[in-house]
């Protein structure tokens, strides 16, 4: 099991609940909880997947539920089992049929600045 470890990478399985802030490198895959502070390069939010906090990532994609503060800085995927709800920060966004999203979306980028 060890082989299947990679570095930069945090893997949150099903059942897990964790507290905190956390810094990732490279990927963040959730199909538990976290509660806190989250700041990958990619954030997959798998359909059992739920963050309750501040998200931070380039690239984010949400199957399971974002709720609070999310910014992607350079896309945002919200599949069709996905629920993001709270203040949005994003570069390119796009909702999948049956996708839902919920409260203030700002634009960053071109232009536009985060708030």
């Amino acid at each position: 099991m060890a082989e299947s470890n990679q570095q930069g990478c945090l893997f949150v399985g099903e059942g897990v609940v964790l507290k905190g802030n956390f810094e990732v490198p490279d990927i963040a895959s959730v199909s538990g909880v976290i509660e806190g502070e989250l700041s990958a390069k990619q954030v997959i939010v798998e359909t059992s997947g739920v963050i309750r906090g501040k998200v931070t990532g380039e690239s984010v994609d949400v199957r399971g539920e974002i709720t609070e503060n999310l910014t992607a800085t350079r896309s945002l995927i919200i599949r069709p089992s996905g629920k993001v709800s709270g203040v949005v920060n994003y570069a390119e966004i796009e909702i999948e049929k049956g996708g839902h999203i919920y409260g203030d979306l700002n634009l960053i980028g071109q232009g536009f600045t985060q708030p």
